[in-house]
């Protein structure tokens, strides 16, 4: 049974359970929703309104180590495969997949996971390998990876645990509305059209109940910023590529890394946008787009 923001258990196999949410039109075209990092579900709540208004049956889940989502090893992959697990629950088929920033390499993972039942995928802001792409010897997650590298995942887990509570303890002191301009200060995003107070209410929310435990945002920058278990160079799925040419956070290089890997992808930029103007301003356009493949 739902809760009060239409989230509910279900369970995966191997005595595992998943915290989904739903919303939009409940008799409309799904679409998965992958969240961001540190994010969960209930980051997809930005995107009912368009979603109810486009005919789309909107869901998200948490990640595994989000919220009360059983973890899991890190693994691009797996989470590919829970995703389908998830649309089987519900009664999903054919299905096109979203993700944003820290999902996007999920929504990847997803069109592999089965390339004919997942009919679109599209990526905001999605992050790509960026050790690669943005090579600095002095960020501090180097060091945290590099123990991910040598074999001990469990210390790049602690280690990224640590990290994730040194620098958000502050954070989640303040309001939900100050959470997220903190969150966004200083990334070309003062002052976006999505920074509605609504929309400040709702991502803080969201962040709130995401930090309750830092095991999923541990599993995610494991499994995204240590090698991956997929190739997006397989992907044959139709793909769109959106990203904000002042994005700060994960820079237009991620977006054209893919595009010269995903055969059958489309680039799109989107001018003068910074990261959560790239994922929140273009629900309509995103939806809509994915929405027209099934």
């Amino acid at each position: 049974m739902a809760d009060e923001v239409g989230s509910r258990l279900v369970e995966l196999p191997g005595d595992r359970v998943v915290e989904v949410w739903e919303g939009g039109d409940a008799d409309g075209v799904p679409v998965v929703f992958h969240h961001g990092t540190p994010s969960g579900r209930l980051q997809a709540r930005l995107g009912e309104e368009a979603a109810r208004r486009l005919g789309v049956r909107l869901v998200s889940f948490n990640r595994p180590g989000y919220g009360r989502s059983t973890d899991t090893p890190p693994s691009l992959a797996s989470v590919g495969v829970d995703t389908l697990a998830v649309a089987d629950a519900l009664g999903i088929e054919d299905v096109a997949v979203l993700g944003a920033s820290g999902g996007g390499p999920y929504a990847v993972a997803t069109g592999l996971a089965d390339q004919r039942r997942v009919r679109a995928v599209g990526l905001a802001g999605g992050v790509g390998p960026w050790r690669l792409l943005e090579p600095d010897p002095t960020d501090p997650d180097l060091p945290i990876l590099e123990l991910a590298d040598a074999g001990d995942v469990e210390a790049a887990l602690t280690g990224f645990r640590d990290d994730v509570g040194e620098r958000y303890v502050e954070l989640l002191a303040l309001s939900d509305a100050a959470m997220t301009d903190v969150f966004f200060d200083g990334v070309s995003e003062q002052g976006a059209d999505w920074l509605t107070a609504e929309n400040k209410r709702l991502f803080g929310v969201d962040l709130r109940d995401t930090l309750r435990s830092y095991d999923g945002y541990a599993r995610d920058n494991v499994a995204w910023g240590a090698a991956w278990d997929i190739d997006p160079a397989d992907l044959d799925v139709p793909t769109w590529l959106w990203f904000g040419d002042l994005d700060q956070m994960v820079p237009p290089s991620h977006g054209r890394w893919y595009a010269d890997r995903v055969p059958n992808s489309t680039l799109v930029p989107r001018p003068g946008k910074g990261h959560g103007s790239t994922l929140f301003e273009y629900w309509d356009d995103m939806l809509t787009t994915l929405r027209d493949q099934l």
